[in-house]
């Protein structure tokens, strides 16, 4: 299976195409979430009444194996105080604006030689 680019877009900094991912065995999945967007009020005489938003849809990201390089220009995006267009190319061409809401990463040693590689947990909310 040959994997497509799957892209976040800055206004600031530009395009940046995330690495491609690499996996032993079967290959990875990227879980989608469609969250429903409302809000809950409770009434004087107790009954309940919710307003309804839409649906907005979060990405939950792993990418495995990044150099400092690759990892520093990920903190350089997830640092921007602004909204992000990412494309999955491997789903759809769609654009979706969206916003990194949680961010993380950890250092991953995977040879004998101890490069210096590094693990990135992300999730994206539809903004």
């Amino acid at each position: 299976m040959a994997l497509k680019n799957v892209t976040l877009l800055s206004t600031t900094l530009g395009l940046l195409t995330l690495p491609k991912l690499t996996w032993m065995g079967s290959p990875p999945s990227w879980p989608i979430s469609a969250n429903k967007q409302m809000e809950e009020a409770t009434m004087m005489d107790k009954s309940r009444r919710f307003a309804f938003f839409g649906v907005k849809q979060e990405w939950g990201i792993a990418l495995g194996f990044l150099t400092k390089a690759q990892l520093d220009e990920l903190i350089t995006y997830n640092e921007l105080n602004e909204i992000l267009v990412f494309t999955n190319n491997n789903e759809d061409a769609t654009p979706y604006n969206i916003v990194i809401i949680s961010f993380s990463y950890e250092p991953e040693r995977m040879d004998i030689r101890q490069l210096e590689r590094y693990k990135v947990e992300m999730t994206l909310r539809e903004a």
